[in-house]
């Protein structure tokens, strides 16, 4: 049996780039691919220990570029674990386009072309701003109910 192919998207950010880390040092059945714009908060110098691993991969891109996604997903993933949002809630108010346009319309673009070349398991992380906010001494699990009130 050949290697996992995962696709990690927003890789390079703080959460993502744990990760792949993580995933790396305690799997040897798999291979990332890793897929991050590299914005503000994508930051490749989290993924220098593993920049040469033969079992990784970074390419730079957008996940509302559908032209970029769609010939990625072609090339075939068991796992597609999206991590890429934009998360300061200060810029979100100051300017909602690039929350729209990667929250909204990438997850959008990255759900599309995996109808068209489906991962058996598509996982999808995001923040508080699509959650909503834990109240005092509550956690979040997968049981839990999405606050209907969150912005």
């Amino acid at each position: 049996m050949g290697r996992q192919r995962i696709l990690v998207t927003g890789g390079a950010g703080f959460i993502g780039s744990n990760f792949i880390r993580r995933l790396l040092a305690t799997r040897r059945d798999v291979a990332v691919v890793n897929f991050d714009k590299l914005t503000y908060s994508g930051n490749l110098e989290n993924l220098a220990e593993i920049a040469r691993n033969p079992h990784y991969e970074f390419l730079r891109g957008d996940i509302a570029d559908a032209a970029a996604v769609r010939p990625l997903l072609e090339r075939g993933f068991d796992v597609l674990v999206n991590f890429a949002a934009e998360t300061h809630v200060d810029r979100s108010i100051e300017d909602s386009g690039p929350f729209l346009r990667t929250n909204v319309l990438g997850t959008q673009t990255l759900l599309d072309a995996a109808r068209l070349h489906p991962p058996r398991l598509f996982v999808h992380i995001s923040t508080d701003e699509v959650y909503g906010s834990a109240g005092p001494g509550e956690n979040f699990n997968e049981e839990r109910i999405l606050d209907p009130r969150s912005p």
